[in-house]
């Protein structure tokens, strides 16, 4: 896992928490043998929130989150899923289907022991948990979507795979330039908050690694993103929240309409002048939507 830092990324060593003693860091190994990192914060035995990443982040998105719900008492978890941060980065278009990462992340959960975690996710992060609690009902207390994304289709999804075929994984492995880094959080972040260069080199840092851009890739290709057209979508019952941002490109229009119908009761919140980076550009907010789900499930 561990190899030469190149074209001046920081090293694994320098990656957030950095050493930070109040977070506790662990690689455990699934059961299919991948390792993922998680990091964690708050006292071990409080009640575990853990959270899920979304595509082409690392847990880092999550670092003015995790002080908070630990700081409440609970127990903060965050995990690099499977082809991200200094997780393993197994190549093969199966590896990255939802079915593979509903498993995967039942692998999480298991390798954690946790019994019964209140699920938080980002982005794709949050349509994955939506997924594996539809299947796993009873291995969640709570759930929360943040800017979820991949069952209504994403914008322009079409061009982003035209423009990314298999052919191109030997040039994808080798170009990995910084500046599409800094493009791409410019994209997200809406008008209420802004990033900084460490930023772009904690979200550049995971590039450093061959394997990582040819994963993205394949996950970009392998998930389904359209599951609310191509699948037989299950309701859930457990309390539920929906977080976005009014400026987020990513969202329909409809906003989160679609999970009314699929958790009943589910109680959504539109952030004025976010974008779809929300742990981050907005974490008041953000947090306080967590703890008052916490708090009432």
């Amino acid at each position: 896992m561990i190899r030469p830092v190149r074209r001046g990324r920081l090293s694994p060593g320098e990656m957030f928490p950095a050493g930070d003693p109040a977070y506790r860091v662990s690689y455990p190994r699934l059961r299919s043998g991948i390792k993922v990192r998680v990091v964690e914060r708050g006292d071990p035995a409080s009640p575990p929130v853990l959270f899920v990443p979304g595509w082409g982040c690392s847990l880092y998105v999550y670092r003015r989150n995790l002080p908070a719900i630990a700081d409440a008492g609970f127990r903060a978890i965050a995990v690099d899923i499977k082809g991200h941060g200094l997780s393993f980065k197994p190549l093969g278009v199966r590896e990255y289907s939802v079915e593979s990462l509903v498993d995967h992340i039942e692998e999480i959960l298991d390798a954690l022991e946790l019994v019964k975690p209140a699920l938080v996710g980002h982005s794709m992060g949050a349509t994955l948990l939506y997924h594996f609690v539809s299947r796993h009902p009873d291995r969640a207390r709570s759930l929360a979507l943040l800017s979820p994304v991949g069952l209504s289709g994403v914008p322009r999804m079409w061009l982003y795979r035209s423009l990314s075929p298999s052919f191109l994984d030997p040039i994808i492995r080798r170009v990995r330039p910084r500046t599409i880094v800094k493009l791409a959080l410019k994209r997200v972040y809406g008008s209420r908050g802004s990033f900084s260069e460490e930023d772009v080199d904690q979200y550049w840092a995971p590039t450093q690694f061959p394997e990582c851009s040819v994963a993205l890739r394949q996950l970009l290709h392998s998930y389904d993103w359209t599951a609310a057209r191509t699948r037989k979508l299950a309701t859930v019952s457990l309390p539920a929240i929906g977080v976005w941002g009014s400026l987020d490109h990513m969202i329909p229009a409809d906003g989160l309409d679609i999970y009314k119908r699929l958790i009943p009761g589910i109680a959504l919140r539109e952030i004025e002048g976010a974008g779809h980076i929300i742990p981050e550009e907005t974490p008041d907010e953000v947090n306080e939507a967590l703890l008052g789900l916490l708090s009432n499930s």
